[in-house]
């Protein structure tokens, strides 16, 4: 899980650098709080759900190479959720998503 805190740290600094309080305050939140409390954030839909979510959402008005950083370390953070068994069910779907994009370069 540290490795995941840290992950996570990462992507809330990189929210705070570019102005997204809003994702920024719900990383803060789940990593100021119990250990059951980042669990469930790691599987909520806040994180990994659909319209709105932070995979979903996060920089995307900043535009594509600001968005490939934020992409880079979810794509990191959902690989890490898969291998420990913590993971929502659009998790894989944003994970893989996120890599290929990485690799077709968009």
């Amino acid at each position: 899980m540290e490795n995941i805190r840290q992950k996570l740290t990462d992507l809330l600094a990189l929210l705070r650098k570019h102005g997204d309080n809003y994702c920024a305050d719900q990383i803060q939140a789940a990593l100021s709080g119990s250990e059951e409390d980042l669990r469930a954030f790691l599987v909520s839909n806040e994180l990994w759900g659909g319209a709105g979510s932070i995979a979903d959402q996060a920089l995307v008005e900043l535009g594509r190479p600001v968005r490939r950083e934020a992409e880079a370390v979810l794509a990191d953070i959902g690989e890490m959720q898969t291998d420990i068994g913590i993971a929502n069910v659009r998790t894989q779907m944003w994970t893989s998503a996120f890599r290929q994009w990485q690799r077709d370069r968009i």
